[in-house]
């Protein structure tokens, strides 16, 4: 009778001792998943860098009534401001477009002809791109300052990269964070275009990834 009444207490001891061990299993299994399938915020980190990265331009086409026109900017300065940069889109093109921003290297209008005078205008539009000189002052304050630069911006760990349409990544735009490696990682990729201060646009991919 005792040896049974013990034989008893041991499968009580046992069932209750693997009922704990399944629990303790089953809340360090949930909480693994939880972290693995928990969004990482790619999105606000998407928006806090181009934010970040971009400068307001504004843009006004020019069409020369022919190829000995030209064009005269005083009532456009008046109008649109005094920092901007012009650019003839091809050498033998009628079209002229004028950018508008304080980041631009100014250059200065030809003398014109009152006789010459003979262009109109489009319509002016305004938008925000990313300029070649943020994307260098974030590189810059990423390298420096990494901790400071995640709270000024109010995201995560981040890394980004700039690269060509060959695929080849522009070292000067890009920097490179140590993800863990049981990190979760959440990453875009999308075509983006880029203005330097002499008014260059150019066609990149912008890369970014996230982790937690």
């Amino acid at each position: 009778m005792i040896l049974k009444k013990s034989q008893a207490h041991v499968e009580i001891i046992l069932a209750t001792t693997l009922f704990v061990g399944f629990l303790v299993f089953l809340f360090f299994f949930m909480r693994s998943s939880s972290k693995i399938t928990q969004d990482v915020p790619i999105e606000k980190v998407q928006l806090k860098l181009l934010e970040s990265m971009q400068e307001k331009i504004g843009k006004l086409p020019i069409i020369l009534e022919s190829s000995d026109s030209c064009f005269h900017l005083n009532n456009l300065v008046k109008d649109y401001g005094i920092d901007f940069r012009w650019i003839n889109e091809s050498s033998n093109s009628k079209l002229i477009t004028v950018y508008y921003g304080n980041f631009l290297e100014k250059n200065s209008v030809p003398v014109c002809e009152d006789a010459k005078k003979k262009f109109k205008t489009g319509a002016y539009i305004e938008e925000r791109i990313i300029f070649e000189g943020k994307i260098k002052e974030l590189v810059s304050s990423y390298n420096s300052d990494y901790a400071g630069l995640k709270q000024n911006l109010g995201i995560i760990n981040f890394e980004f990269g700039f690269k060509d349409r060959t695929e080849n990544m522009i070292d000067e735009f890009s920097v490179k964070g140590r993800i863990p490696q049981n990190a979760n990682v959440a990453s875009k990729e999308f075509p983006v275009r880029v203005i330097n201060s002499k008014a260059e646009i150019s066609e990149l991919i912008l890369n970014i990834k996230a982790w937690k």
